[in-house]
């Protein structure tokens, strides 16, 4: 029989502040904190932790406070309006959807001389609205729900009758966090905009197996497995599952707005490219230079860049747009021909060449392992 989970004496600690302080006569306010957590997608889309937003979006809605950011274990949490709807449990064992509105108050989400610096509702709505704009409408974000007591706050707030905890071992007493992801963007419009959410645990959308049914996007991971797009000199079982179905030869092609790098990066040419590059080094002495190709690791799969201009030691490392242009694929079927289809870069060497210069490539391919599913689109064109 497997042993009882014991919680830590800290957990016990906590547990018993809040169950002391729900319980009182005079409790303080409950305070909510939200977390919008899109590190995931940034990983997925290949981004750098300073690109749109950062990792993690924080944030809370207690006026009463004077609109000013909230530290709690040691984070700060932004100002800016909103209405939380449908976190409550029901009895009948109905998972919630729960849905966050960040309201667009009269002039908030525009530029004013009054703005001032990164600490204004008005700069954290706008960049809310870019991270949506920029990360399909932040569809599978991890959203927690912070609760805890007014009293519970960092002593670093300067709020009356706030405890400090920073000379002690304990964490700030809190409620069980609440997690959920980013189901859906319900609306966005001049009055603001929805969010819907869903629980891990709501299955109501899963079907069996468990791949969603795309028409038109490839939900492989680019150079990953099923995508397979890679050196068969840089393939892993790790990452591509074999190593024998990779191709010799799979250079950086385009970007993810299907853009030739050889049409943005002077002295590149993509049959040059014969070897699987080479990792990003910040300390290179001698830097790189236009065209050179790099590749930086994450979680096994290795991700391009092309140097657009002379790049100088130890600054600016990818995905620095001023320097590198980033090997994208735009999960469409127009980014997977330029990588596998007839005229694609994907090439087999033949048997006993030395290279996989222009000369020594067989014939283009007839397949396109294209994730998606074009044909329960009646109205996609297959060209």
């Amino acid at each position: 029989m497997a042993d009882k989970f014991q919680p830590s004496q800290v957990t016990k600690n906590a547990i018993k502040a809040v169950s002391s302080e729900l319980n009182s006569l005079e409790s303080s306010s409950v305070i909510s904190l939200y977390e919008i957590d899109v590190s995931e997608i940034k990983a997925n889309r290949n981004l750098g932790v300073a690109d749109i937003v950062p990792d993690k979006i924080r944030f809370h809605n207690y006026e009463s406070v004077n609109q000013r950011i909230i530290t709690f274990r040691g984070e700060n949490y932004h100002p800016l309006p909103i209405i939380a709807d449908s976190f409550e449990l029901s009895s009948d064992g109905t998972v919630p959807r729960p849905t966050l509105t960040f309201a667009a108050l009269q002039g908030i989400d525009k530029e004013n001389e009054n703005d001032q610096g990164k600490e204004t509702p008005a700069y954290f709505y706008r960049t809310l609205k870019r991270a949506i704009l920029e990360l399909d409408n932040l569809i599978g974000a991890q959203v927690t729900r912070i609760r805890t007591f007014y009293k519970f706050l960092d002593a670093s707030n300067n709020l009356p009758n706030v405890e400090n905890f920073s000379g002690s071992a304990e964490y700030n007493p809190e409620f069980p966090r609440e997690t959920y992801y980013v189901q859906r963007k319900v609306s966005e419009d001049k009055n603001g905009i929805q969010l819907e959410l869903s629980s891990v645990l709501d299955l109501e959308n899963f079907k069996l197996p468990s791949r969603l049914v795309l028409a038109n996007r490839c939900p492989w991971t680019y150079r990953g497995e099923g995508c397979c797009y890679e050196y068969k000199a840089a393939g892993s079982t790790e990452a591509h599952g074999s190593t024998d179905h990779l191709p010799i030869y799979a250079p950086p092609v385009a970007t993810d707005a299907n853009e030739y790098i050889t049409g943005l990066v002077n002295n590149y040419d993509t049959s040059a490219s014969t070897n699987s590059g080479i990792l990003y080094d910040i300390t290179k002495s001698n830097g790189y230079t236009t065209g050179d190709v790099v590749y930086i690791l994450k979680e096994n799969i290795r991700y391009y860049y092309v140097a657009k201009t002379t790049v100088p030691s130890g600054v600016a490392p990818p995905p620095h747009s001023e320097y590198w242009v980033a090997d994208r694929c735009s999960k469409t079927m127009q980014g997977c021909k330029m990588r596998w289809g007839i005229n694609g870069e994907a090439k087999k060497c033949s048997d006993g060449s030395t290279s996989c210069a222009s000369a020594n490539r067989v014939a283009g391919n007839t397949l396109l392992p294209f994730g998606g599913f074009p044909g329960t689109n009646s109205k996609t064109v297959v060209q």
